[in-house]
């Protein structure tokens, strides 16, 4: 019997290459459902800003976008940034202290969510030991490390027709 450690087969399956988290992570984001893509930080500005695109409410951390939000709770259109990526299992982690955030990831028809290469990790074990805390799952390979339940599982319906995940590579 062989036994290995998470450290042990991040390197088997990995590798020692940089982009290889980021290949894991897209193959299993698009495993859950989720439209998948790596694209250019200024690409993906130039897009999002044209006059067509449209988001009732954008929650990101890393840059702007010259949008306005209508802060909505029942936005058909959402946009909001990732904490983490889980490269094993393809989920995305998500802080859902405000309330907001977690109403548009249940009820958004489409979800785009932004999620800077840098933060993805290999496991969740790996998130939990750096964020000392456990993420509760959500739905549909979204977990948070602030939601709170009784039995560490919420179980939601979500009626998102979309979610696009892009992993945004120069940030």
């Amino acid at each position: 019997m062989d036994v290995s450690t998470n450290t042990q087969l991040k390197k088997n399956v990995c590798g020692n290459q940089n982009g290889s988290l980021l290949d894991l992570f897209l193959l299993n984001s698009k495993s859950l459902g989720h439209d998948s893509l790596k694209v250019d930080r200024n690409l993906f500005l130039e897009a999002a800003s044209k006059p067509n695109v449209e988001f009732e409410f954008i929650r990101l951390k890393s840059f702007e976008l010259n949008k306005a939000s209508l802060n909505r709770g029942d936005s058909k259109n959402a946009i909001l940034e990732a904490d983490f990526g889980i490269a094993d299992s393809g989920k995305l982690l998500v802080d859902t202290e405000d309330s907001d955030v977690l109403i548009n990831l249940l009820l958004a028809e489409s979800l785009h969510i932004i999620l800077p290469s840098s933060k993805i990790l290999y496991s969740m074990t790996e998130h939990e030991l750096v964020n000392g805390r456990p993420a509760v799952e959500l739905f549909r390979g979204i977990a948070s490390h602030t939601a709170t339940s009784y039995n560490n599982e919420l179980c939601f319906s979500s009626n998102k027709l979309q979610t696009i995940v892009y992993i945004i590579e120069d940030l």
